[in-house]
């Protein structure tokens, strides 16, 4: 146990306040993603989650668009006749009507929606042959799906009066992203083919297609990237791929796709001559986006967040790769130079449930704030997420909510609504914490609290005075052992919380 007159400067800290210190990402939001509850588990269960992501801190929730749940027709080969794209009405409104829901239900908790329309897409809208099957992510039409995405940007451009609804005016939507992981084949293919002789990746150019399409369908419906106008996000790329299998099935490794999607070669430079007349490349043009969009899970969120990965990965440590391909990108006239980085779907596999995959539920709870941490630390990443809420009822798919399938919330629960992280640095200590579900630039107290080796209660160390717009802090402490927390008594009254037990972990 250490010796009192180890203890007494730390407890004589706590009769002080300590501002926060100046943080390196004080606008990060918090991205939340959770479609099953959100929109396919009726309108109760709608509520009710909308409701668990406010208390939690949600500033923004993200939500696919599957082209083929609204679209007419979609298992027909050949587009309905007398269908007018362009037209919301033509459309199925009992679709359109999840989503209105959602809108307005986050819109008036004060969070804004993030929509990504993506595939599976109507089976008149591929151009490739074959089966149902085959044809809802194969070489989707990218006029067609510039517009869908008109529709989108009209139906919730905050003019659009839906006469189903009453004719009450939905609320505007000024977040986008551009489909799901087109770097894995459970959403675009073919991944690769064979042209000439030479592999293409030929995802990464039909996507940039899209992207192109998307955009402009955005623009025609009165939405446009810019800093007072809309967020519209490239990427939304998964962190792995392989080197092995079918071509047209084999998932493209972020760091090829996203090199690919903007015309480069290896070295960083502008693709020429027949390479680039092969795939489209003579005249690519400059994407008008102003953002990009990753998931930076490690191993489908079954390692640490520092875990290794091969050379073409990117995950939440290996930030640097996408920084230096966008750079790259920008340099070659492919997008504007200093685009922000999103991270928009990402979570830890927990065992239980997942006996194959998972990690402990407290090593679950340790990862999420040690991934808050590394992406606090860079000014780059504006956006942090969680992807789901409540695990899913097959085991084989996601089990990275914060509550168990019954509802019942993980050790994550309590480290995502007030994460804490304790790291060394030089002769002390730094905590790190936020306080998700405070108000924006709200004045807030939270007392980072010590429990010494042997002892069994805690006390406080210091109280910071949080003033950062979306509740970060940091502060500084003298090194100390045992275990740490933070205790909050909101402002609002609301009643008093506490984070998770940390210990101190790496820098």
């Amino acid at each position: 146990m250490p010796s009192l007159s180890r203890l007494l400067p730390v407890a004589l800290l706590a009769l002080c306040l300590s501002p926060a210190a100046a943080p390196a990402s004080s606008t990060q939001e918090s991205v939340f993603e959770d479609d099953f509850h959100l929109l396919q588990n009726g309108s109760a269960d709608q509520v009710k989650t909308l409701n668990d992501l406010d208390a939690l801190g949600t500033d923004v929730i993200r939500s696919l668009v599957l082209w083929n749940q609204v679209a007419p027709g979609f298992k027909k080969k050949r587009k309905p006749a007398n269908f007018d794209g362009r037209n919301p009405a033509a459309y199925d409104p009992n679709v359109w009507d999840r989503y209105d829901d959602l809108v307005r239900g986050a819109t008036a908790r004060g969070m804004a929606v993030l929509f990504s329309p993506t595939s599976p897409i109507p089976a008149w809208a591929s151009e490739c042959g074959g089966s149902l099957r085959n044809r809802r992510n194969c070489k989707p039409k990218a006029t067609e799906f510039g517009k869908f995405v008109e529709v989108l940007g009209i139906r919730y451009s905050g003019a659009y009066a839906d006469e189903n609804q009453g004719g009450g005016v939905l609320p505007r939507v000024n977040r986008w992203s551009i489909w799901n992981e087109p770097n894995q084949p459970g959403w675009l293919t073919p991944q690769y083919e064979v042209r000439s002789g030479r592999r293409v990746a030929t995802a990464a150019h039909r996507y940039r297609a899209l992207v192109k399409s998307a955009v402009a369908g955005l623009r025609r419906s009165g939405h446009q990237a810019g800093a007072d106008q809309d967020q519209v996000l490239l990427g939304e790329t998964a962190p792995i791929g392989r080197t092995s299998g079918t071509l047209a099935r084999r998932p493209i490794p972020p760091v090829e796709f996203i090199r690919e999607l903007f015309c480069l070669k290896r070295n960083g430079r502008r693709q020429s001559g027949a390479a680039a007349r092969a795939v489209g490349c003579t005249r690519p043009g400059r994407l008008a986006v102003n953002g990009f969009a990753h998931h930076p899970y490690t191993r489908g969120g079954s390692q640490p967040p520092r875990a290794s990965v091969l050379p073409g990965e990117i995950t939440i440590s290996t930030a640097s790769r996408l920084k230096k391909l966008l750079s790259q990108g920008a340099r070659a006239g492919r997008v504007r130079a200093g685009l922000q980085l999103h991270y928009t779907e990402f979570g830890f596999q927990t065992n239980p449930p997942d006996r194959l995959f998972g990690v402990s539920l407290e090593q679950q709870a340790d990862y999420v704030n040690e991934s808050d941490w590394i992406a606090y630390r860079d000014k780059r990443i504006a956006s942090v997420a969680q992807y789901k809420l409540i695990d899913e009822p097959d085991q084989s798919s996601f089990q990275t909510g914060l509550r168990f399938l019954d509802g019942t919330p993980k050790p994550a629960y309590d480290a995502y609504r007030l994460p804490i992280w304790v790291s060394r640095r030089g002769s002390g200590l730094r905590v790190y914490g936020q306080v998700r579900p405070a108000d924006n630039d709200a004045a807030e107290l939270v007392e980072i609290q010590n429990r010494p080796e042997g002892a069994s209660s805690f006390s406080a160390v210091q109280t910071v005075d949080v003033r950062s717009p979306r509740g970060h802090f940091t502060a500084d402490i003298p090194a100390t052992g045992g275990e740490f927390r933070l205790r909050w008594v909101p402002s609002n009254r609301s009643p008093v919380l506490f984070s998770r037990v940390a210990k101190v972990g790496r820098r």
